[in-house]
Order: structure tokens, then C-alpha cells, then sequence
């Protein structure tokens, strides 16, 4: 059950993110990371490595600090 509840939450994260058309929250793996998943599992949902996605995670929560400060 609980495995159902962080799919659901990152379905409805994404859908935000498709309606709100955020910038640097477009990355898949920061709005996965956020509903709860770790980078190994993004890394596997996006066939991507784990280090590609805690690179990708770095970068995005640097540009929406970013975007914070401004």
C-alpha cells in the first residue's frame, strides 16, 4: 500500500507540474525525488543512471533556489 501512495503522489506531482508550467520543476526526476522516491528508483522508472539523476536533482534544486532569490 504504501508503494501505491508514492506512485499516486508522483502522478499527481506531475500533473500539477503539467498544469502550472513551472520552469525548473519541469525535470521528472526532482518532482519524482519530491513525492518520495530515491534516486535509484527514478534512475530505474527513467532508465537512466544514478548518477545522472542525482546530477539532474542537484542542478534543478540549485535553479529553483535560483529562481527563489530573484
Amino acid at each position: 500500500m504504501d508503494e501505491m501512495i508514492k506512485y499516486l503522489k508522483a502522478l499527481t506531482f506531475l500533473q500539477l507540474q503539467a498544469m502550472t508550467g513551472g520552469s525548473a520543476y519541469r525535470k521528472p526526476e526532482l518532482l519524482l525525488e519530491r513525492a518520495g522516491f530515491t534516486h535509484k528508483e527514478i534512475a530505474s522508472i527513467l532508465g537512466k543512471s544514478h548518477t545522472a539523476v542525482a546530477k539532474t536533482v542537484s542542478r534543478a534544486k540549485a535553479a529553483v533556489r535560483s529562481e527563489s532569490n530573484d
